[in-house]
């Protein structure tokens, strides 16, 4: 981002870009081909890959095939998807640089980037960039587990997979 815009993001326009990330990719589980925000059309490489997709036209859910960008890497298509927001939907890219997730839905919606109901597509946005309480009626976000490990906890595990990895890296001829 700080490529495109010249100054670093602050960290809550991380968290609504990665919200929306999240909430346009099943949680990066159908980020196929480095597509971030789930773009449709060609890739400015000129690459496209075809996949199911729902899609809510005049007010019915219905599930389509239809052609999203591709790209050769995950840079590649983190570049191209700031670039879309801030040159496609200029107002949403400005509301997302300020943190302003629910001025992010509203101008993403009012830019054509969605077909769902823009309460929806809100809610998810603010459950996936941790500021909603809940997932509750937000399409597409899991709820978030409650029973995280603590810094502490992550902590141990990371020391004791880097002493393990400097084990294995210079063993001990003694054990």
């Amino acid at each position: 981002m700080t490529a495109l815009t010249g100054h670093a993001p602050s960290g809550r326009a991380l968290d609504t870009l990665a919200g929306q990330v999240s909430l346009e990719t099943a949680g990066g589980a159908q980020m196929f081909n480095f597509n971030f925000g789930g773009i449709k059309g060609v890739s400015p490489q000129g690459e496209s890959a075809n996949y199911m997709t729902r899609e809510v036209l005049g007010g019915q859910s219905v599930h389509l095939e239809q052609g999203f960008r591709a790209y050769g890497s995950l840079d590649a298509g983190a570049r191209d998807y700031v670039a879309v927001l801030k040159t496609r939907f200029p107002e949403a890219f400005a509301k997302a640089a300020a943190g302003d997730v629910q001025g992010f839905a509203h101008a993403l919606k009012a830019g054509h980037y969605y077909t769902a109901p823009e309460s929806e597509y809100a809610a998810g946005l603010m459950a996936a960039s941790g500021r909603g309480a809940s997932a509750q009626g937000a399409i597409g976000v899991q709820p978030v587990p409650t029973n995280l490990p603590t810094t502490s906890e992550l902590s141990r595990v990371l020391d004791a997979l880097s002493a393990t990895a400097a084990r294995i890296a210079d063993p001990d001829p003694t054990e």
